[in-house]
């Protein structure tokens, strides 16, 4: 299969409609380019959200909402500590 898709002046591209549906992605979903050798690999990108109710079992009365706060909160921590480095501040 061979497929084209036109850069807008934004930088943007629009996957077909064919590719879209190999990958099982919709409007909102994230995709993922990776480099492999001379070639970029398109991946459907995975979210906290998709990895709801894998570790059912191991559930201490948070709910999915909550875990996703404190996760967002330490993700965002991590990244003033890395300005912070970066910048020397």
């Amino acid at each position: 299969m061979i497929l084209t898709s036109k850069i807008t002046s934004k930088g943007q591209i629009t996957l077909p409609k064919e590719v879209r549906k190999l990958l099982n992605v919709q409007e909102g979903n994230v995709i993922v380019f990776e480099k492999e050798n001379d070639k970029i690999v398109i991946k459907p990108g995975r979210t906290l959200r998709d990895f709801k109710g894998l570790l059912k079992d191991t559930n201490n009365g948070e709910n999915f909402d909550e875990i996703r706060k404190k996760a967002k909160k330490y993700v965002g921590k991590k990244g003033i500590q890395v300005i912070k480095n970066i910048s020397g501040i």
